[in-house]
């Protein structure tokens, strides 16, 4: 992997890819190397169903287009908007679809895109600002710090939330960096961070069609009921949607209108931090909250226990679904 990497480096920068400009988005960088290409590149917004790539590279006669899905979080679209750069720096074949392209070529795009999300907050990470924060909190030596112990809570709750959904959708194919199978391996830095949010993303865009807004304001009602904060109300309501959903995917139940309740990231899409910590949130909701199993009970009819199975699963529609959340006796409501 790391000489796969390093080779990839080196191809990237025989480009001649110019650095990102001042403010260091995605959209300026296109527009720059759009320039420097001789060649008119854009970015777009349009909504892209679930069935469809997240990201589409669309060539012109006069220009080059990239289509990104207008729902996607803005960590997401980043990443999204630079696996297609990718394509066309790395002069990749392929229809606009995706169709015909090989897995390995859609692993290195994704790498690709990795190591140009690398140069594209380097600059952003010498100002002040999240990401800058985040900087400064790698200074610290581990072991003392309650920012370092936060992290690792949260990574660890992250990457339960990367396993649940791999386990709950095994016929989603993931673009990853290596076509080689997803096991799940322990965070250790910002690499891996990075690319298990992405990937957890990725996942959650195939989940949307099954996500419900009534789901969503059920469970919302009822964490605030139990006057939880703003920040642990989120979380439910969202874990609880993604509950739901994989189960009536799982169920083959048909998929409702591609409209996610789910709230987009609203913060500076180089924070990853900030998004591994929502994240990690929702997933200690969706394995641990009462309030996240009681709407499961609501939503999902549970029929029996199967006899012959684990005792984490149980019968949802004539379906053997595994359990997600569990409601421990004398559990607190807060426990989110």
């Amino acid at each position: 992997m790391l000489l796969a990497r390093a080779r990839l480096a080196r191809r990237l920068r025989a480009a001649n890819v110019p650095p990102p400009p001042a403010p260091y988005t995605v959209d300026a960088w296109c527009e720059a190397i759009g320039r420097a290409r001789g060649r008119r590149l854009q970015v777009r917004d349009v909504r892209l169903g679930a069935d469809l790539p997240p990201g589409l590279l669309v060539k012109r006669d006069d220009a080059d287009y990239i289509l990104v899905d207008a729902a996607l979080p803005a960590l997401a679209r980043v990443q999204t908007v630079l696996h297609e750069l990718a394509h066309l720096i790395l002069e990749h074949d392929g229809d606009v679809l995706h169709g015909d392209v090989d897995p390995a070529v859609e692993a290195e795009a994704e790498m690709a895109a990795d190591l140009l999300y690398q140069r594209l907050i380097r600059p952003a990470s010498s100002t002040v600002g999240a990401h800058g924060a985040e900087a400064l909190s790698r200074l610290r030596l581990p072991g003392g710090s309650p920012a370092w112990w936060a992290d690792r809570r949260h990574d660890w709750h992250l990457l339960q939330l990367w396993v649940t959904l791999r386990d709950g959708m095994p016929d989603v194919a993931i673009v990853r960096t290596s076509t080689s199978a997803p096991v799940p391996v322990e965070i250790r830095g910002r690499r891996q961070r990075y690319r298990t949010v992405i990937e957890i993303h990725e996942a959650l865009r195939v989940l949307r069609p099954w996500c419900s807004p009534q789901v969503y304001a059920s469970a919302t009602r009822r964490a605030r009921r139990h006057r939880l904060d703003a920040a642990a109300v989120a979380a439910v309501a969202e874990a609880a949607t993604v509950a739901v959903a994989l189960r009536r995917r799982h169920t083959s139940l048909p998929p409702g209108a591609d409209d996610s309740p789910l709230p987009l990231q609203r913060h500076d899409p180089h924070d990853v931090r900030a998004e591994a910590r929502r994240l990690a949130r929702m997933a200690r909701a969706l394995h641990e909250s009462p309030l996240v199993a009681a709407e499961i009970a609501r939503w999902v009819p549970v029929v029996a226990p199967v006899a012959d199975a684990a005792p984490s699963t149980t019968v949802v529609a004539g379906a053997p679904v595994i359990s997600l959340a569990a409601t421990r006796r004398g559990r607190s409501p807060s426990a989110v």
